[in-house]
């Protein structure tokens, strides 16, 4: 944190500024600096002259998730550039940083923990641990951060309450979802939007002809190693590229083959009935069960509540309320 601050107080450009500065953009502000970029540089060996690839990949072709994998499939190669700090200097850095990780425990972990942000920085909203009266409050990170450099407000708002509240509100959305009516209106006007926005067999022979563009470089590309013009290195490096872009392009196609053959709105409808059903069937929620519900939760500055459902047709029904009172309004469409 004593480095962060200081890189801000000196105006030294955040890692994204300095990068677009190089660029020519101009009018950047300098930005504030988090302990995590800090600490996310001092564990950076690329600074030691080694290249390391391979710490991430895809969940899915289907996600824009990534998930870590271990140190041990990493693909590390030393001395590829200069370094511009020493690999002792690094190795101490590195112990100083183990040292301090699992110093914090976490004693509670709250339903709704990670998926509530503040409207108006986009930051995360913590949630407190409990006062001395047994009230837990949460509170927007990035003022509690930067709150000395006027970023943002408190957003501070009672999660006991909060939480009873956000129940209250999803049980009322779901069962107004159960109602048959409801249901089938909803049905039939998603239905109806898709085959009017959708061109399926459209989008596959896009994905094709795409496909048929990316083999083509590669064969140019190929042409251009065997000819000495770029290295292997930089062929191997672009090849796993393209072959890892026709690779989604082919399970892309498959999806929406499936689509054309109308299965997976009926797999979409059947998995948020079932996922319904097993909610209201609960006595205390799980955060597994949330999260299959909701993308995000943002907390306005005058206590607004917006929710951002992964399901189209929950989305549809109105469910803003205001958090931390003794009641909520919700308005439907």
């Amino acid at each position: 944190m004593q480095i962060a601050d200081y890189l801000t107080n000196a105006k030294i450009p955040i890692p994204s500024d300095y990068t677009k500065r190089k660029r020519g953009v101009r009018s950047l502000t300098y930005g504030y600096w988090q302990q995590s970029t800090v600490r996310f540089i001092l564990s950076n060996e690329v600074y030691t002259g080694t290249i390391v690839q391979g710490k991430r990949k895809k969940v899915s072709f289907k996600s824009k998730k990534f998930i870590d994998l271990p140190e041990e499939d990493w693909i590390k190669v030393e001395d590829m550039h200069e370094a511009i700090v020493s690999k002792e200097d690094f190795a101490r850095a590195k112990k100083i940083i183990e040292s301090t990780k699992g110093s914090r425990i976490v004693q509670n972990d709250y339903l709704f923990k990670g998926l509530i942000r503040c409207f108006d920085c986009k930051g995360y909203i913590g949630i407190r641990t409990p006062d001395k009266n047994g009230n837990i409050y949460g509170r927007c990170q990035r003022y509690g951060r930067f709150g000395k450099f006027d970023v943002c407000s408190p957003h501070n708002f009672n999660y006991q309450v909060f939480e009873e509240q956000m129940i209250s509100v999803l049980r009322e959305i779901f069962k107004e979802y159960k109602d048959k009516k409801r249901l089938e209106e909803i049905a039939k006007a998603n239905k109806n939007k898709q085959a009017k926005k959708i061109d399926f067999q459209k989008q596959i022979d896009i994905c094709k002809e795409a496909i048929e563009k990316e083999k083509i470089k590669l064969e140019v590309m190929y042409e251009d190693r065997l000819n000495g013009i770029i290295s292997l290195e930089d062929y191997m490096k672009n090849a796993d590229k393209i072959k890892e872009l026709v690779k989604e392009y082919e399970e892309t196609i498959k999806e929406l083959e499936a689509n054309l053959k109308g299965e997976k709105f009926s797999q979409k409808e059947d998995k948020l009935d079932n996922l319904i059903d097993e909610f209201l069937n609960m006595e205390k929620p799980t955060k597994e069960i949330i999260r299959e519900f909701i993308n995000k939760i943002e907390i306005h500055e005058d206590k607004q509540v917006d929710v951002y459902f992964n399901f189209k047709p929950l989305q549809e029904l109105n469910n803003n309320f205001k958090c931390a009172k003794k009641s909520y309004e919700r308005k439907v469409s």
